[in-house]
């Protein structure tokens, strides 16, 4: 199980210098990758799968995203799988506000491979930042939601 976090800690550096594919690498062909954000509301949110999936997770994440703080705090490891709790600061491209985000992630490994990633985080505030203000003013087209539900 320390190999698994160690794993983990090593997609936490890969993604801290911004080196999508060595996470690509360590990742199985077949990998699940979901945000629990709303892809109609965030570009980052939703289901991807395989390398090109977990490639445009982070493509949409950097046209959206500076960290500003990005803080893997507790590690929990299991028999298949780590969770991780942790902390992140980031500003929005689009609005220039800043979000802080208390975070969970799930890391599932077989074989020393990632094969599911899932990430529940304040989504609420994210798209807060994203919007620049109360989200409950903000209105997306129905072409604009379904174009963002197929990645």
């Amino acid at each position: 199980m320390t190999d698994n976090v160690q794993f983990v800690q090593s997609l936490y550096t890969a993604f801290g210098r911004g080196d999508v594919d060595a996470i690509v690498a360590a990742s199985d062909p077949d990998a699940k990758w979901f945000s629990l954000a709303d892809p109609a509301l965030l570009p980052f949110g939703g289901e991807r799968r395989g390398g090109q999936g977990i490639r445009s997770f982070f493509r949409e994440l950097s046209k959206s995203l500076d960290f500003i703080a990005f803080e893997p705090r507790e590690y929990f490891p299991g028999p298949d799988f780590v969770a991780v709790l942790g902390r992140s600061v980031t500003r929005s491209k689009g609005s220039g506000s800043r979000a802080e985000d208390q975070w969970m992630h799930l890391f599932r490994i077989r074989n020393g491979k990632l094969t599911e990633f899932r990430d529940y985080g304040d989504t609420h505030a994210m798209v807060q930042a994203h919007f620049g203000g109360d989200i409950h003013s903000v209105t997306v087209s129905p072409s604009e939601a379904t174009a963002r539900f197929h990645h």
